[in-house]
């Protein structure tokens, strides 16, 4: 009965069972990892980020985060520059290609979210909504 009542367990799991509803997209689809994916969909959200705001933000260890953006990079989706004050850092940005192949995968994932949601009133969803809010509240501020 412990795991029941486990919020960082019922977390994790629903978690993963959301994520396994998208991966035949990103993975058979699109051949991205998780993480890949998951740096591709950040950087769009913001003009730049270097590996560490992306670590803070996917959330992955370095060494995935490193992995996802040289991949990246390698198909010509995401380039990175040597930041002028700091040559320690580096800032990664999508390219055009990388803004292309996101607005292919977007629509997919949208759809995915929309169909597994799809049996839930709008009460439902409006209530799914603000549990989420209160927990991003509580765990990371927002």
């Amino acid at each position: 009965m412990f795991l029941k009542t486990y919020l960082p367990y019922r977390l994790n799991l629903l978690a993963e069972l959301t994520s396994e509803n998208t991966r035949d997209i990103y993975r058979r689809r699109h051949g991205l990892t998780r993480s890949e994916w998951r740096v591709l969909v950040n950087l769009a959200e913001a003009p730049t980020l270097t590996a560490s705001d992306l670590c803070a933000r996917v959330p992955a260890h370095k060494t995935k985060v490193s992995r996802a953006l040289a991949e990246l990079e390698r198909r010509s989706w995401v380039r990175r520059a040597t930041d002028p004050r700091d040559r320690r850092i580096a800032h990664a940005m999508l390219t055009a290609r990388g803004k292309r192949a996101l607005d292919t995968i977007r629509p997919e994932m949208e759809a995915a979210t929309e169909a597994l949601l799809a049996p839930l009133t709008p009460e439902e969803r409006a209530k799914l909504d603000d549990g989420l809010a209160v927990l991003e509240r509580l765990l990371i501020g927002a």
